[in-house]
């Protein structure tokens, strides 16, 4: 189960409004946790390279719309049949044609910089009993990347289809050396949405940019109050691994959440279902 705190936080984003409390409010007198007290939706899993920290929840748990995203994701695929059938579904979204919604995973990494550092988070999403699981693969320290890497391997060998957000030019070169690095084989084959590249060629001209928490708050109306920032997530992490205070990384964690669940809702109103004008532009 996900924690009240998050539940909390992703209602508050949902409205627009600031959080009513911090993520990690509930510290003890010390100001330290288990990391399981943060994030109880975890758990530790073996690989052929060691042990990691999987969380795993539904998205029925984290946002009070999610039969409706669900419902809407689904449709993208339908609606991708229909406009291939037509000759008129852009050459970037041709892989969705013949994808299976079962077999396709959203992905989102975070890192300790740029190419060549370790990477720490793979948050992805799935569809799974009828609801979309959001699955995050944590490196508790630098010695669980050759683990987390090795997890995300067995996943990408049950896709088809992988969908990111700028994956073709970061995530996924990202994660493709940092696996030759620790000398771990990917045998996957899938093809790749890339939705920053398609936002862009759909949205730029109307939109102060094409980041991903501009659509987010232009296309899905939602506003991220007290998230952290990007630039902060590297150094967030180096003094995890320094100071064991799992508030530090818990908002990563809920970063990670958000930005996958914005990557959801923006496949559908990229292939046209529920699409709404840009708001405020």
């Amino acid at each position: 189960m996900v924690s009240r705190e998050l539940k909390l936080r992703l209602s508050a984003l949902r409205r627009g409004q600031a959080p009513s409390a911090p993520l990690c409010a509930a510290a003890d007198a010390s100001g330290l946790h288990a990391l399981s007290d943060l994030l109880p939706d975890g758990s530790v899993r073996e690989t052929e390279r060691g042990e990691l920290l999987v969380c795993e929840v539904g998205l029925r748990e984290l946002h009070g719309e999610a039969e409706r995203m669900v419902a809407r994701y689904l449709a993208a695929f339908a609606r991708a049949r229909e406009l291939a059938a037509r000759e008129a579904l852009p050459s970037d979204l041709e892989p969705l044609r013949a994808a299976s919604a079962e077999r396709t995973a959203l992905i989102d990494t975070e890192t300790t910089g740029l190419h060549g550092r370790p990477l720490f988070l793979v948050g992805a999403a799935r569809l799974r009993g009828g609801d979309m699981v959001v699955t995050q693969y944590f490196a508790r320290d630098y010695a669980e990347e050759p683990a987390v890497l090795a997890a995300l391997g067995e996943l990408l060998g049950e896709v088809g289809l992988l969908v990111s957000f700028n994956g073709k030019a970061f995530d996924w070169p990202f994660v493709r050396d940092r696996m030759v690095y620790h000398r771990l084989r990917c045998s996957a084959s899938f093809s790749h949405v890339d939705l920053l590249h398609l936002s862009r060629r759909r949205w730029r001209a109307r939109l102060p940019d094409c980041r991903l928490q501009t659509l987010e708050r232009y296309l899905c109306r939602r506003w991220r109050s007290g998230d952290i920032a990007g630039a902060e997530i590297p150094q967030r992490y180096h003094d995890w691994v320094r100071r064991r205070d799992p508030r530090l990384v818990a908002p990563i964690f809920h970063h990670n959440r958000l930005d996958l669940i914005t990557m959801m809702e923006l496949l559908p109103a990229l292939c046209g279902v529920g699409e709404r004008a840009p708001e405020g532009v």
